[in-house]
């Protein structure tokens, strides 16, 4: 999840129901991370996921 130097990184603002939220807490402490953190590197993982499959299926 590095950033190159020439890259910017995007800030975007979501909202999830409470009890997402608690499950994010959670998991965040277990991995000794901030919730926003966890929430960028899932975002990450699921967007670049996503992309190899569309990549796949062309």
């Amino acid at each position: 999840m590095q950033n190159s130097a020439n890259d910017m990184t995007k800030r975007m603002t979501i909202s999830v129901d409470d009890d997402v939220y608690e499950i994010l807490e959670k998991w965040a402490e277990e991995e000794v991370r901030t919730v926003a953190n966890l929430a960028a590197a899932l975002v990450t993982l699921a967007a670049r996921d996503k992309q190899g499959k569309a990549e796949k299926s062309k």
